[in-house]
């Protein structure tokens, strides 16, 4: 290329600078030498300088440019390191804010818990003061020892039922509860049992998990729930008196969680808590009562029934073809007998030898068992065990 006069002279908004490192860049493209640049140079600043003051001063400048230009570019990558190391920062940050969070509920939910127990035990004691339970200790049993375990399980109490296929309400309830006691009784009697597991399985109240049995109930889930605990406590005395060992379990169900719907509902946030607290402050004095504690899940019972494994819990969780598998390999026990309830029928299968058995619901057929099809009897089960394992299921019908 051919430079012209035109491309070699200054432009009119160009600094002294600028003009002298376009032509030093430039120089390759036209066919001027270093001479001829200081001689362009002097012309516009005046001076008279050699060749050699704008060679000397083009070089080291665009050497140091060049490397300012690169560490630039190092700049930025360290920028885009630091603004990475900052994102990974702020994320502790809230995940050490969401732990702090939880923390400071699991200490509320401890705080509450602790004072709902404080409560519930000063309700008991002065329930105790109005209406004492009498308890006579039993007589031994001379026969060959039997264990039984008798099942208690949605009873879901509250709800009004008025159908062609089941009446249920706080007056038939009682009833059933008389029923289910006398039975317990009298074939205990005729079995020779000396210890009875008494199991609860969940849903003992209506709760407020549908609509229609929100409609249906007659009274407040927390109404509900006191009186459940304190007919189970009536109900223990009276087993108590009877038998020469009672040993009461207990599991939350789905009907009695705090929250009605399910994907916001947290395990521990239940009003089936309360009942075995209620039990325990309620029944102190009675010698031959034992209120077990679940040592593996609040939501799974493991008993010893004549040296036997039995396993419970509510059902609502498990499926009836895989529980038998999924249970004991989670507890790593083999059972003889997994129990459960929610189902509302009985049922009764063996599964490699464990023996699944499901309690049948004490309301009987209420509006949604109706809507969706599922009738069933008004039953409440005891199994009965000896050394070899279970041996016969009474089916108590109320």
């Amino acid at each position: 290329m051919i430079a012209t006069p035109n491309e070699l002279k200054r432009k009119p908004d160009e600094t002294i600078k600028a003009y002298k490192l376009r032509l030093g860049n430039t120089k390759h493209l036209y066919p001027i030498n270093w001479n001829q640049i200081a001689d362009l140079i002097n012309k516009e600043t005046g001076e008279n300088f050699s060749e050699s003051k704008y060679r000397k001063w083009f070089f080291p400048y665009m050497e140091g440019y060049n490397d300012a230009l690169s560490a630039g570019v190092n700049n930025v990558e360290q920028l885009k390191e630091i603004e990475s190391q900052r994102r990974e920062l702020e994320k502790e940050k809230i995940r050490l804010q969401d732990q702090r969070r939880e923390y400071k509920n699991l200490l509320r939910y401890d705080a509450r818990s602790e004072h709902l127990r404080d409560e519930i035990n000063k309700a008991a004691k002065e329930v105790s003061l109005r209406k004492p339970l009498n308890w006579t200790s039993p007589l031994p049993y001379l026969t060959q020892p039997k264990e039984a375990v008798l099942l208690i399980s949605d009873w879901h109490y509250g709800i009004i039922s008025d159908n062609y296929w089941n009446k249920f309400n706080p007056d038939i309830f009682y009833d059933r509860i008389n029923t289910l006691v006398s039975k317990t009784i009298e074939y205990g009697k005729q079995q020779g049992i000396k210890t009875l597991h008494v199991m609860n399985l969940g849903d003992m109240v209506s709760g407020l998990i549908h609509v229609s049995v929100r409609v249906q109930s007659s009274e407040d889930v927390i109404s509900q729930t006191k009186l459940v605990a304190e007919t189970i406590s009536e109900m223990l005395v009276k087993l108590s008196s009877e038998f020469e060992k009672v040993n009461f379990y207990s599991v939350r169900g789905n009907h009695d969680r705090v929250i009605p719907q399910k994907n916001d509902q947290i395990s521990k946030e239940s009003f089936s808590d309360i009942i075995p607290w209620y039990v325990q402050a309620r029944t102190t004095h009675i010698g031959n009562l034992e209120i077990m504690e679940n040592t593996y899940d609040d939501e799974m019972i493991v008993a010893n029934v004549c040296n036997n494994h039995v396993l419970g819990s509510h059902g609502h969780k498990d499926k009836l073809n895989e529980v038998a598998h999924t249970l004991p390999v989670m507890l790593k026990i083999i059972p003889a007998t997994i129990v459960m309830g929610h189902y509302h029928h009985n049922f009764e299968k063996e599964f490699n030898g464990i023996d699944v058995v499901v309690n049948s619901t004490l309301s009987g057929v209420d509006e949604h068992a109706r809507d969706i099809r599922r009738t069933s009897k008004p039953a409440q089960k005891m199994l009965v065990y000896d050394q070899t394992g279970q041996i016969c299921t009474y089916k108590i019908l109320l």
